[in-house]
């Protein structure tokens, strides 16, 4: 076991006895307050793993710039390809770095977010883009307090998701149609059953290997709607657009899962339905039957990794995704991925692109890896 690894790994230790779990909070009198306690200690646990990782970063690469250069071979960095497109546009932006900057090949494996996720535990999987807390909250909880992932930067913070949205024009048509308890309403129920549904209404939510999918699965429970929801698996994100898209260009009722931020979601004016505010629930889960909160989306790393590749860490700390650079990036791909030869190229692609016409992302990195970076946008 290396010196990274076991500083990490005791000061997991110790600050593992400061937690206090969303179940103890629950049986609290004094439950707010515990909860506020709780989410304060993970952060600040998070905060201090990393200062942590940050200071024998820079140990190691000092050692290793007084060293031999006669080691030059790098291993490759494989990226989890998480199966929407702000994940892999910031995969095809990363790679890119990673590749021109910094000399290591990368690959990534495309999936979902379970067994992706499960890949960065066993180290199978390197580096994920898009950690979304809460969606991932336990699993992630667990990784952490075992050592096998660190979070290494943040990603995406401009964010929503809800599991409740309607169109806006079915919105004004039924105003009456306002909180999820409404669906067990036949008169507003009955706009969303499709034949096969047995007399439900008809939600198109998550993925079946998303971690949101369970959130969809929770709130049905905790609203009392199993009754009177059917929640639908569309397969791929291409198919959860399509449900979405088709509906809206026929003006047709559809209720459904979405986020942001995505091109789709600011295209389209989407509607949610009223749910109990997240401060209602024990340990902030959303699943157990409230609004789902603006997500903290984090770039982790396996452990591996962070002894492999410890330079980079400074580089995703600086990692900055905005809302902006994702609606422009995905934006262009769509626009252009046809004329790309594969789904990777096309990502790659965008990356060059948006590269080539923003100027943000050279804050994030060294000066000689920012020049080799240019360098090799040029040749382009």
């Amino acid at each position: 076991m290396t010196l990274i690894t076991r500083i990490i790994n005791r000061t997991n230790q110790r600050l593992s006895t400061l937690e206090v779990g969303p179940r103890e909070a629950a049986e609290s009198s004094s439950k707010s307050i515990e909860e506020t306690l709780y989410f304060m200690l993970r952060r600040i646990k998070i905060s201090l793993v990393m200062l942590a990782i940050l200071i024998l970063t820079s140990l190691t690469v000092t050692t290793a710039c007084g060293g031999s250069d006669s080691d030059t071979t790098k291993r490759e960095i494989v990226f989890a390809g998480l199966n929407w497109d702000s994940a892999l546009i910031q995969n095809g932006v990363a790679r890119y770095i990673v590749e021109n900057g910094y000399g290591y090949p990368t690959s990534h494996v495309e999936g979902a977010t379970v067994p992706l996720f499960e890949g960065l535990r066993k180290g199978d999987i390197d580096i994920t883009m898009e950690i979304w807390l809460p969606n991932q909250q336990a699993v992630w909880d667990n990784a952490i307090k075992a050592g096998e992932v660190i979070p290494v930067g943040k990603s995406l913070e401009d964010n929503w998701q809800n599991t409740f949205l309607i169109p806006d024009y079915v919105a004004e048509a039924n105003p009456g149609l306002k909180n999820v308890e409404d669906l067990k309403k036949d008169e507003y129920k009955s706009l969303f059953v499709e034949p096969d549904s047995g007399g439900k209404a008809v939600l198109v939510g998550c993925i079946a290997q998303w971690a949101c999918r369970g959130i969809n699965e929770g709130q049905l429970e905790a609203y009392g709607l199993e009754e009177h929801v059917e929640l639908r698996d569309p397969g791929t994100m291409a198919g959860l657009n399509g449900a979405i898209q088709g509906a809206y260009t026929k003006k047709a009722p559809v209720l459904f899962y979405y986020w942001g931020p995505t091109t789709l979601s600011s295209q389209l004016n989407m509607v949610g339905l009223e749910q109990p505010p997240i401060a209602n629930c024990a340990g902030a889960d959303p699943a157990l039957g409230c609004e789902i909160p603006a997500a903290e989306v984090l770039v982790a790393m396996n452990m591996d990794l962070v002894e492999d590749a410890p330079e980079l860490i400074t580089f995703f700390r600086s990692w900055d995704w905005s809302a902006s650079n994702q609606l422009a990036a995905e934006g262009w791909h769509a626009d252009n991925k046809d004329a790309a030869g594969s789904s990777d190229e096309a990502y790659t692609a965008t990356a060059v692109w948006y590269l080539k016409n923003n100027d943000a992302w050279k804050a994030w990195l060294p000066e000689a890896e920012l020049a080799k970076v240019e360098e090799a946008l040029a040749a382009k």
